[in-house]
Formats: structure tokens, C-alpha cells, sequence
């Protein structure tokens, strides 16, 4: 035993040496507390004292904390004009005795307590103990709050909370914001029983919390039930395994400036400003001027569960079209959920968090409302959907799948104007849609809406252009407003950043975001005189054009190059008209039921837009049903049909395979015209027109010659340097006839 007990001696002089420094350590940032922390800290201490028994491990380690702090805590409270009985309290603390063996024996940091590390803590001097701590409490209670309890308090009125509520909030926020407080806490409650310190204190099974506050454990339950006031105000979180946690943003109030008062700027930080104007969004029509007024008589009465839906696809102006509303009603727009209280990428449970503190906090509020931005990441719908289809996600806890039940509700009752934003509609659940009082569809913007855009863009960042340059590319790049900002602030960052940095910003994105826009003005040279038709196409569109009335519907068939697309477009341009073109490609999917849905967002866009509606390919979509193999090749039939006869505007479509429609939807179109290959005095006409040279003598033998065959011909005697030489074109001519598969095929309808 000789040569063991000084070894023994030796590691725990080491020990102690560490749990000297670590003591001396704690004491240094008992001092870093106010005066009102270390209040709190007294009143918890003294408040838990009463519900410790005096064998419990709880109460060995409060008298240890109390005999190495009590100093320091005094001179805190000394330095504010608060004295406490420092000897008093660190006498009763004394004659509770923490055992018979020396310091150096005693339990090493880290492990639990026992009553076998020294004599317990006798029922009388605890009781000692405990009047000392109520007095020291008693004399601290008259310091006044400080400024993150002042915030505490206001926010607890504000979300409608009882006294009981707020303590639990306060005790959360300064155990998690305050190492001083965290430590006397982790210090007390890590030396219970294991069950207990291995949870931590802030659990639910562990009584610790109940203890502090003084209250019993169902009351502490109750407190955080999911159907009570503190639970829906998102101020207080309880996950699967029952640790409570209080919302990321409150920290906010715990670091902010002594002079700022208001909890609700500091938690939901500053409000949303607009960059667009009203007006560009008049392409929104009514439905802009119903949301306007939805949500101003909702903010003059409180009306609860208003929820209004942004939806269309990315870039079209759905968040900006929000701040936009929001200013023109003169209202704050706050955007919840965006980010963690880090900067970071919040979790799904930090969002909805955020979501129901910023309901909480403007449930009194006229003139604020909230914006919810990617409202399918709240439901975890879209692209994870398909990942869980495949197995290439973790299962999840409870706490983070999605309820439609809670989001039901939740869209139910909340107290604030919400507007919600989501890339495709299809992705929320029914009953959800079911609890929107409004929806609107954002695509992309008009061209005199896109113009504005670019000038106004274009004028910020200094880049110089005049109205037609702005006009040019509206009219160039379907480009929804964020691509346009980009492309601007891309171009601005250059040394010689000019229209033509813009125009290759917006070339870069445009293949991967679809907003290079197709040429939709009538070609250059075009004239319908010189199309080959059964039908008079210029005088066609004078009378359309003289009539007023727009509901008609064309079909134009015939082979490739003859004008069918372009007299859609003259003829939309005389009508005073913008096009909306859709190609058989566009509407097509590889999902069942998606290409109907096509059709019909295609109809819809064009009614919304007042534009002149023109398919091409259109034989891909009017398939003759009877040679049908499958389901859906009938109803997308089916679905064009119903929107044919319903249309109010003029539409046309064009086709190359006229024999393929199916002989239903011929009786739809008002105007069937077939147009075909040019004859000789056509050909020599236009030949004439667009080289300014006589028409070679072999001109008018070429069988399949359509306008289409000039426009590339003449390209490509462009570059040849041909423009001059008759033989030359007519060569070209020539061969694009003899590159054709089927060189004859008669003008007219054959059914």
C-alpha cells in the first residue's frame, strides 16, 4: 500500500490542480454578468434549493458553487449598489460541509457524486443553506431588468403570453446565450443521476427546468404542449426527444444595442424594398388589382387566414412582385425562413419556426404582412420526392416530414397576411391550394413590361442606351427580370462594359434558362403575294383585320417553307397583336397527364397575354384518334378540341402532314387554307423583288420552289459574294429544290 498512495495522492494533486483552474476560470465569468443575470442566477439557485433534498447529488454541488462564487457574485452585485450577506451564505454553505476528506480526495470533474465521496449534506444545515440563498435572492430583487428582459417583456405581451411562459423563454435564452449561467446550471443538474445528466437539462425528462422556475413537472409540460401559446408562437421548440430550445432569432435580443427596444425589427430584421414599379406588373390585369384589395381589407379588419399564392416559374418576378405590393400598399413586407440564425441554410423546422414567431409577432399589426419564399421546401415536395423515390434519402424523423394537418391549420388561423411563393403549383397538396384566398400566376413578362425593365436596369447601372436599344432586347431575350439584373450588373462590372456585355450575359444563361426568344416578327421581305394559296391571303387579312371580331381560329397546312408561320405573324402584326408561338416540343412530355396540363396553361397564357396563339406541328398534337394505341394520345386530343371551341382570341395552327389530323378538328377551324409550291410567275415575281436582277430563263421550271428556298438561298450567296450573279442564284435555287424528299404534292384539303 506504501508505493499505491502516493501514486494516488499524485494524479489527484493533478486533479485538483486542473478543478482549481477550472474553478478559477468559472468565477472570472461570474464576474462578466450583470447585475440582473446574476440576480436570476440567485433566484433560480434559491428556487431549486427549496425542491433539492439535502441527499440528493443536486444539493452537494450547489453548496460547492455556492462556496467558490459567493465572493464574486458579491462584488458584481456590490459594484450596483446591491449588497447580499456574502459571509452569511458562504458560513451556511460552510456548515453543510462537503466531506471528510481533503480537497485533494475529492471527486475528480467529470464523474457522478455519490454519498460515498464524503459526509452528506445534513438536513439542518441545508435548511441553513436554503435561508441564506432566499435572503440573498430577497435583496436582489430590487436591481431592474435589463435591456434583452426589457425586449423579453414586451415580446411576451406582444405574442399574448402569461408570466409563466416568459420565465421558461427567459431561462432558455440565458442558459444558451450566457457560458456564466450555462456552467452554474450544467454545474448543479450534471451531478444527479445519470439518466438525467446524460439528456441534459433542458429536456423535458429531466425535472431540472421545473426545479429552477419552481414549478411542478405536468406544469412545465403543459407550458410547452404543442397546442398552447408558447408552442404556436415559435418562440419555444420541443423535438422528438423532448429538448426544448428557443427560437435562433431571440439571440438577437440578447446582443442588440441597449438603445433598441422594439423586438420586432431586431427579430425579423428590416423590411423588404421593391425595385419595380406598379405598373410593371400590369400585364397582371384584374388579378393584380383583387390581391390588392384582398390584402388591404385584410390588414383593416385582422382577417385571419389570408393567404395569397405566387406561383410560376423561376426568375419571373413572384418575390419582387410581393415587395411591389407591399409598397404600393404602404405596408411593411417582412420575408421569414430565409436563413438561420448564422447566415446559414435554416432547416425545415427553423423556417416553419420563423414562420410562426413572424405570424406572433404581427398578429396586432395594420400595416405589416409576410412574404414565404419556395413554400414547397416548407412541405418537402419537388425534387426530394423524386430522390425518395429512388431511395437517395435518409428517412425522416418525425419532427421534420411535413403534416398537412399542422400546415392546414396553420393556414387556418394565422393572424397576418401571408403571401406565399412556389415555382410549380403541382407540387402543394390540395388541401393546401383549397386554403388560399388567392392565386396568381407569374410568367414571363410582356415585351413593353421587359422593355421597362431593361431601361430601368440598364439606367442604374450606368450603362449607356437609349429606349430602342432597351426595345431591341425586350424583343431579343424572353428573359425574366432576374436575368435581366444579372446580365446588367455582370456587363456593369467590366472596365468596358457596354450592350454588347449584356447581350452576351444574357447569351451565356440563355440555352440553360430558355430565354432566347424566337423570332416572332414578320420576316424581313415578306409578302403574301407571293404565297401559292387556294385562298387570297392578303385580302384575308384585311377583312379579318375590318371585322374587329377576334374569335376565329385558322389551320394552315402545306410543306415546309411556304409561309404558313410567317402569314401567322404578318397577320398578327395587322391585327395589332403579340404572339404567343408554341411548338409540338414545347407542349410534349414524358409524363402522363403533363402534356394536357401544356395545352392548357398554352390557351390560358395566350387569353391572359391577349396574344395571337399559333401552334406549329400542329399534327403532333390533332393526331386522328382512330389510330390511337394509348390513353393519353386521345386525351390530348381531346383537351385541344375543348380549348379550340372555347378560345376567345384568334389561334392558328400550321401543319405539314395535313392527311394526320384528326378529321374532328378540321370542323373546328373557321379558315382552312392550304398553301403550296410556287408556280413560275410567283417564283419570277419574287425573284425580281428580293435580288433586284431578271429572273433567269429556267426560273419558273423548278417544281417545289417555295419563299422559304429564297431566304436561304440568298444567305447563302451572302457569303459566297453571289449576290449579283443570276446563274449563280438560280443554281442555289435549284439545288434546295432537289435536296426535297417529296417533290410533289397538290394545294388543298383532301378531307
Amino acid at each position: 500500500m506504501a508505493p499505491f498512495y502516493p501514486a494516488v495522492l499524485m494524479r489527484r494533486n493533478m486533479s485538483h490542480s486542473f478543478h482549481t483552474m477550472q474553478r478559477e476560470f468559472k468565477t472570472r465569468r461570474m464576474c462578466m454578468l450583470t447585475p440582473y443575470e446574476s440576480r436570476l442566477g440567485l433566484t433560480w439557485l434559491a428556487t431549486a434549493a427549496e425542491r433539492i433534498h439535502h441527499r440528493r447529488p443536486e444539493a452537494a454541488e450547489l453548496v460547492e458553487w455556492v462556496s467558490e462564487n459567493v465572493e464574486a457574485l458579491a462584488a458584481v452585485l456590490a459594484d450596483h449598489g446591491c449588497e447580499i450577506d456574502a459571509a452569511g451564505l458562504a458560513e451556511a454553505a460552510s456548515q453543510c460541509g462537503s466531506g471528510s476528506l481533503p480537497r485533494a480526495l475529492r471527486r475528480s470533474p467529470g464523474t457522478q457524486r455519490t454519498a460515498k465521496d464524503g459526509c452528506e449534506t445534513s438536513a439542518q444545515a441545508w435548511r441553513r443553506l436554503r435561508a441564506a440563498l432566499r435572503r440573498a435572492s430577497n435583496a436582489t430583487q430590487a436591481i431592474k431588468p435589463d435591456a434583452t428582459a426589457l425586449r423579453l417583456q414586451r415580446l411576451a405581451r406582444i405574442t399574448r403570453l402569461d408570466d409563466a411562459d416568459l420565465q421558461v423563454v427567459e431561462l432558455l435564452l440565458r442558459y444558451q446565450t450566457r457560458p456564466a449561467l450555462e456552467s452554474l446550471l450544467d454545474t448543479v443538474y450534471g451531478a444527479g443521476p445519470a439518466r438525467f445528466s446524460q439528456i441534459g437539462i433542458t429536456n423535458l425528462k429531466n425535472p431540472a427546468i421545473a426545479e429552477l422556475l419552481g414549478v411542478s413537472p405536468n406544469t412545465l409540460l403543459s407550458c410547452c404542449a404543442p397546442d398552447v401559446p408558447l408552442a404556436r408562437s415559435g418562440l419555444l421548440a420541443v423535438d422528438d426527444d423532448g429538448n426544448m430550445s428557443v427560437a435562433s432569432r431571440l439571440r438577437r435580443l440578447d446582443s442588440a444595442p441597449d438603445e433598441e427596444s422594439d423586438p420586432i425589427p431586431l427579430l425579423l430584421g428590416a423590411p423588404a424594398q421593391a425595385e419595380l414599379e406598379w405598373q410593371d406588373f400590369d400585364h397582371l390585369g384584374q388579378q393584380r388589382a383583387d390581391v390588392e384589395g384582398i390584402v388591404r381589407g385584410a390588414l383593416n379588419k385582422r382577417a385571419k387566414g389570408v393567404n395569397v399564392l405566387l406561383y410560376g416559374p423561376p426568375g419571373t418576378g413572384k418575390t419582387e412582385f410581393a415587395r411591389t405590393l407591399a409598397a404600393r400598399l404602404g405596408v411593411a413586407l417582412f420575408s421569414v425562413g430565409e436563413t438561420d440564425e448564422t447566415g446559414n441554410e435554416p432547416s425545415r423546422s427553423e423556417r416553419l419556426a420563423d414562420l410562426k414567431l413572424g405570424q406572433s409577432l404581427l398578429r396586432r399589426e395594420t400595416d405589416a404582412m409576410l412574404l414565404f419564399d419556395e413554400m414547397d421546401d416548407l412541405l418537402g415536395q419537388g425534387s426530394s420526392s423524386l430522390l425518395g423515390l429512388f431511395g437517395l434519402l435518409q428517412p425522416r424523423k418525425r419532427s421534420q416530414a411535413p403534416s398537412r394537418l399542422f400546415m392546414n391549420r396553420l393556414l387556418e388561423e394565422n393572424p397576418a397576411p401571408t403571401l406565399w411563393t412556389v415555382n410549380n403549383a403541382s407540387d402543394i397538396d390540395r388541401a393546401l391550394l383549397r386554403r388560399m384566398m388567392f392565386a396568381i400566376e407569374l410568367r414571363q413578362p410582356p415585351p413593353p413590361v421587359r422593355q421597362r425593365i431593361w431601361a430601368r436596369q440598364l439606367e442604374r447601372s450606368g450603362i449607356e442606351a437609349s429606349a430602342q436599344d432597351a426595345r431591341d432586347l425586350a424583343y431579343e431575350f424572353d428573359a425574366t427580370p432576374g436575368v435581366a439584373a444579372g446580365a446588367v450588373a455582370a456587363a456593369a462590372l467590366l472596365r468596358d462594359g457596354d450592350l454588347g456585355a449584356v447581350r452576351r450575359g444574357v447569351q451565356s444563361l440563355s440555352r440553360l434558362l430558355d430565354c432566347e426568344k424566337p423570332d416572332q416578327g414578320v420576316p424581313r421581305g415578306f409578302n403574301p403575294a407571293f404565297m401559292q394559296s387556294d385562298e387570297d391571303l392578303e385580302a384575308l387579312a384585311g377583312r379579318l383585320c375590318a371585322t374587329g371580331k377576334q374569335r376565329f381560329s385558322l389551320c394552315l397546312q402545306g410543306p415546309p417553307g411556304t409561309g404558313k408561320s410567317a402569314w401567322t405573324r404578318y397577320l398578327a402584326d395587322r391585327l395589332g397583336l403579340e404572339v404567343t408561338q408554341k411548338r409540338a416540343s414545347d407542349l410534349m412530355s414524358m409524363w402522363v397527364g403533363q402534356t394536357e396540363k401544356n395545352i392548357a396553361q398554352a390557351f390560358r397564357e395566350a387569353a391572359d397575354d391577349g396574344s395571337f396563339l399559333v401552334f406549329d406541328e400542329a399534327d403532333s398534337l390533332l393526331a386522328d384518334r382512330r389510330g390511337a394505341e394509348r390513353n393519353w394520345e386521345i386525351s390530348q386530343v381531346n383537351e385541344m378540341l375543348t380549348w379550340m371551341e372555347r378560345h376567345p382570341l384568334p389561334f392558328a395552327c400550321t401543319t405539314n402532314l395535313i392527311e394526320k389530323l384528326d378529321p374532328a378538328t378540321l370542323r373546328r377551324f373557321v379558315f382552312k387554307i392550304s398553301v403550296g409550291y410556287m408556280d413560275a410567275s410567283r417564283a419570277n415575281a419574287m425573284f425580281r423583288d428580293w435580288f433586284s436582277l431578271p429572273p433567269p430563263g429556267g426560273l419558273g421550271s423548278l417544281q417545289v420552289l417555295t419563299p422559304g428556298d429564297f431566304a436561304t438561298a440568298r444567305h447563302k450567296a451572302e457569303i459566297l459574294g453571289q449576290l449579283e450573279d443570276p446563274s449563280a442564284l438560280y443554281a442555289l435555287l435549284k439545288a434546295e429544290c432537289e435536296a426535297k424528299p417529296n417533290p410533289s404534292r397538290p394545294v388543298g384539303f383532301v378531307h
